[in-house]
């Protein structure tokens, strides 16, 4: 017994020396022990929020790209779509001439219509003239839009070039025989007047624009004597230039014939609208859009819009919020198009 009491004092002695000369060596084990469990936990335990973002970062802006990428190309797949759009409906002037609208207020008149839908009409061609911020005359003005809802369009029309009207025919005689000779439901004829971009500055000599019409609205016949004065325009600062056009061309009336043997199954608010877009901006006989929607398609099958659409909307108002002086309107027009459509 005594021996192993020596042997185990002398363990505990040399421990104790061990432990004062070198004090870390014993700890070593433990922490080795510690070091290791604290590990396990750390495999064991979840990753934390910020390794879990670092690890899905990379997917994440991997779909954020993608997604940036995706909307750029339907952005750009739309633009492409209005440029389409817009070349195909509006009238393309001449490479000298601005874009037609107009610039002085409008003044609708309903002929050949009951007067509740008359009125119906009129309220629609005002509310789309307020929403493109054209120009809009008061409610008591002289009628220079007119509507002509007849079953005999060819004999209004007689009638009306009987008064010899004095239109617009600097493009020549075909457009206004096109006009006259048009099997379409609805057909236009603007008249067009020169001015200045910085408003009209014409001579004292030159007669004033006025219009005249005198329609029955029982029989929905009648006849029309425009007397628009085409004097000279003499505009300050009138020069062309590499941006912008000395002159600009502006709508001082129109006329749109419905006849009404080819509107069976055309409803009173889809003719408002027809009239209403085509009244206020130069568009081409025969145009449907191009395949967008608009009520431009009324007429090329059953499936026509049952109103203006958004893009039908987008074009007056961006014919009408676009410098009309400036050679880029068409492009302007088709940027401020896009947004619309698709903010």
């Amino acid at each position: 017994m005594g021996r192993s009491v020596g042997t185990g004092r002398r363990a505990r002695s040399g421990k104790a020396r061990l432990a004062r000369a070198f004090p870390l060596l014993l700890a070593l084990p433990v922490a080795l022990a510690v070091a290791v469990r604290c590990a396990h936990a750390r495999a064991l335990s979840p990753p934390s929020d910020a390794a879990a973002s670092a690890a899905a970062s990379p997917a994440a802006k991997a779909k954020l790209s993608k997604i940036t990428i995706e909307a750029a190309r339907l952005r750009r797949r739309l633009r492409h779509q209005v440029d389409h759009f817009v070349t195909s409906v509006l009238e393309q002037p001449p490479s000298r001439e601005s874009l037609l609208r107009w610039d002085k207020p409008v003044c609708p008149l309903v002929v050949g219509l009951p007067r509740n839908m008359g009125d119906f009409i009129l309220r629609r061609i005002s509310q789309a003239a307020r929403d493109a911020h054209a120009p809009l005359a008061g409610r008591h003005c002289e009628a220079n839009l007119f509507i002509v809802v007849t079953p005999h369009p060819d004999h209004v029309l007689k009638q009306w070039m009987a008064r010899d009207p004095q239109v617009n025919t600097r493009h020549g005689v075909a457009p206004l025989n096109r006009f006259l000779h048009s099997r379409q439901p609805v057909r236009v004829w603007y008249n067009a007047v020169p001015g200045c971009a910085g408003g009209p500055s014409r001579s004292a000599s030159s007669a004033r624009s006025a219009v005249s019409m005198n329609l029955s609205p029982d029989k929905g016949t009648g006849t029309a004597s425009p007397n628009a004065g085409m004097g000279p325009v003499y505009c300050q600062n009138g020069i062309d230039t590499h941006l912008t056009y000395g002159e600009i061309r502006s709508i001082s009336y129109a006329i749109v014939v419905a006849d009404t043997r080819k509107l069976t199954h055309v409803t009173i608010g889809q003719l408002a609208d027809y009239v209403s877009l085509v009244g206020l901006a130069d568009i081409r006989p025969h145009a449907e859009g191009s395949g967008a929607p608009t009520i431009l398609r009324l007429f090329r099958g059953p499936a026509a819009p049952q109103g203006m659409t958004p893009w039908d909307r987008a074009l007056l108002y961006s014919l009408y919020n676009t410098s009309q002086s400036g050679r880029l309107q068409l492009t302007n027009m088709e940027v401020m198009m896009t947004r619309r459509i698709a903010p």
